[in-house]
């Protein structure tokens, strides 16, 4: 057997679940036929091999890497990440590659037609510039191999070809080259597969890739590598602002391709109520839109084999899957409190104020109880707004939220969720396991809102031995879940790519390029927020759109790759303005003092063992945003600045 390039034995850090529909969907069968004779045999074994590259993409999904973000986290905690999905296998690279080579000599031997050649060659780019995408953002510079290198060796005992590592700007620019050139050669619309790349599929990623690129130019500075650094005086880990403006100009290209195509468009964009908003916003995540959808993969039809248990595992506890037997958990997915305060509220014109939420009478809403629990002596003496109603604190809410967000009060599937974490009588009783229930009157109020762990969805348990089946910030995700039901397995697809992506890149490249309300920048920011009722017009100014981009992408892997291309994990010496890291719950209580129930919320940092209030900062050391290069010895690779 001939010796391959060495860097192939390598982990593969990919994601493995299946994708596209029909044969895309399951690889299950002979791996041992994936390769030579049998792939040239037929378009069916060159498909099953296409289908076998996808499958290694690295894309996110279902919204799992949110929760290492400050956007939400799992029930029972966790830091928060600063790192972006990686890439690292040249095995599958090698199979790219290999599939180019047999694409070719099928067409050279007469079995597929021309167009159907360069068809699935440009395909096979596609994957190829996609596995770069996720190496260069994670890594920098890397080894480009565009063929599969067999041939090349030699046999001797001391044989072995070693690729050196490509620049970081020549590894941006390959993959920006790849994908203008597939784009030019992919179809406008595909008949063999609507999970499969397109024209459009390519001009999305392009248009990602280059925003990406573009950002880190700009702001490499703002986490700099010293220079003493090897990997840094090859220009391997490093990225000048000189680059940036040619970087957002693609960007804007691809996107306005895109746009001015015609093809896309928000899907329902013009709601004729909130009511509308809210529905329109919840079903476009529940089946693929094409007036939106870019690229992304499906889910088989809920079969065990395919699907994923997003929905299982992140149901409220009042309205999980009835009928599952030894489910793990409940309600893991908790959205932070900060987010549900940046979602802004509608005026009496629907245009947008400020979304923060009103706890406190004296208005002060930046301080936050040490713990979630045991703080009722320190909460009692502050002078809360009292509510009739658990839900009336968001009601009037962003459109996004009331679709994307489990809220306490929200009615979920027929179910009114209660999510409360305390009660009031003759003391104040936060997330107390030992006093279950106080009586006002002639009734009994219970400290989690009802008697059973089944008829509540938030706080049960917390800070001792939390089981994670309850909701521990005082929300939960929406977004996905099937309003008509839980599901053991999800067959939602999954937009890895969709057209308000395409428009916010489109906003944030004119913005950074050319300043405030460039271009269309300012017409497609408040289409975006028109969806979602908003009546009123906003310039778009840098702020605006970024804000615009965190509300809209929530959940959908987005937030941790714009902290890592924008270079705002860190900041030297957390001057003024630097983010706060900690995740934040606000935690209902029934107020029962005056015998009858009203409810208060209070603040109270999320994390079961935290033991003060103090602001910790995003903190990465600039070296780190380069993830280290595996097994670079063995290869022969300049290792990265964290690995020296």
């Amino acid at each position: 057997m001939k010796k391959i390039l060495s860097l192939i034995t390598i982990a593969a850090l990919a994601l493995n679940f299946t994708s596209c529909e029909a044969l895309f969907d399951n690889l299950e069968g002979d791996k041992s036929k994936l390769s030579g004779d049998y792939l040239a045999e037929s378009e069916a074994g060159l498909s099953r091999m296409m289908a076998s590259v996808y499958a290694s993409i690295p894309m996110g999904a279902f919204a799992n890497g949110d929760k290492n973000t400050d956007n939400a986290v799992d029930t029972h905690g966790g830091g928060i990440g600063n790192s972006t999905p990686s890439f690292w296998n040249y095995t599958t690279m090698r199979d790219v590659n290999n599939l180019i080579k047999i694409v070719e000599s099928s067409y050279q031997a007469g079995k597929i037609s021309e167009t159907l050649r360069d068809t699935y060659i440009a395909e096979a780019r596609f994957v190829r510039a996609y596995y770069y995408f996720g190496m260069v953002r994670a890594y920098g510079g890397v080894p480009i191999i565009t063929e599969p290198l067999d041939d090349k060796y030699d046999g001797g005992e001391n044989a072995g070809l070693y690729v050196p590592r490509s620049t970081e700007k020549e590894t941006w620019d390959f993959v920006l080259s790849e994908l203008t050139e597939v784009a030019k050669l992919l179809p406008e619309t595909r008949t063999d597969g609507a999970y499969r790349a397109d024209k459009w599929a390519a001009l999305g990623l392009k248009s990602r890739a280059a925003l990406y690129a573009a950002s880190v130019s700009k702001y490499w500075q703002n986490a700099a590598i010293d220079n003493s650094y090897e990997p840094v005086q090859k220009g391997l880990t490093y990225m000048e602002a000189s680059y940036a403006n040619d970087y957002y100009q693609q960007c804007i290209e691809a996107s306005e391709e895109i746009i001015n195509s015609g093809r896309f468009s928000l899907y329902n964009a013009e709601p004729a109520s909130l009511d509308a908003a809210i529905t329109g916003l919840s079903d476009l995540f529940l089946a693929k839109h094409d007036e939106e959808w870019i690229f992304g993969r499906s889910y088989n039809n809920g079969t065990p084999s395919a699907s994923n248990a997003f929905d299982w595992n992140n149901s409220p506890m009042q309205a999980k899957f009835s009928e599952a037997v030894g489910v793990w958990k409940w309600g893991c997915y908790n959205v932070n409190a900060d987010l549900a305060d940046l979602y802004p509220y509608y005026d009496s014109s629907n245009g947008a104020v400020d979304g923060t939420l009103a706890t406190r009478q004296d208005g002060v809403e930046t301080n936050w109880l040490a713990q979630v629990y045991a703080n009722s002596s320190e909460a009692s003496k502050i002078d809360y707004k009292g509510y009739s109603n658990m839900g009336d604190l968001f009601a009037k809410k962003d459109a996004r939220f009331q679709a994307w967000v489990i809220y306490p009060g929200i009615n979920f599937r027929g179910v009114d969720i209660v999510i409360q974490g305390g009660i009031w009588g003759d003391e104040l009783l936060i997330c107390d396991s030992e006093k279950d229930y106080v009586t006002a009157g002639s009734k009994k109020y219970y400290m989690y809102g009802a008697s059973n762990g089944d008829n509540y969805s938030g706080f049960n348990k917390l800070g001792h031995a939390n089981d994670g089946s309850w909701y521990s910030t005082g929300f939960g995700i929406r977004k996905y879940l099937d309003p008509a039901g839980a599901k053991q397995y999800s067959t939602n697809p999954w937009y890895d790519i969709r057209y308000t992506e395409i428009l916010l890149n489109y906003c944030e490249a004119q913005v950074e390029k050319n300043g405030a309300n460039a271009g269309d920048a300012k017409k497609h920011l408040n289409a975006i927020r028109r969806r979602a009722f908003f009546h009123d017009q906003i310039d778009a100014t840098l702020e605006n759109v970024l804000k615009e981009r965190r509300l809209e992408l929530a959940f959908e892997d987005d937030r941790a790759m714009t902290l890592h291309r924008r270079r705002e994990f860190y900041r030297p010496n957390h001057p003024a303005g630097v983010k706060e890291a900690r995740r934040h719950a606000i935690i209902p209580v029934a107020d029962v003092r005056s015998g009858k129930a009203q409810y208060i919320y209070v603040r109270a940092n999320m994390f079961a063992d935290d033991t003060d209030r103090l602001p910790v900062a995003y903190e990465l050391q600039p070296k780190n945003y380069y993830g280290g290069i595996p097994n670079y010895d063995k290869n022969k690779l300049v290792p990265n600045p964290s690995q020296l």
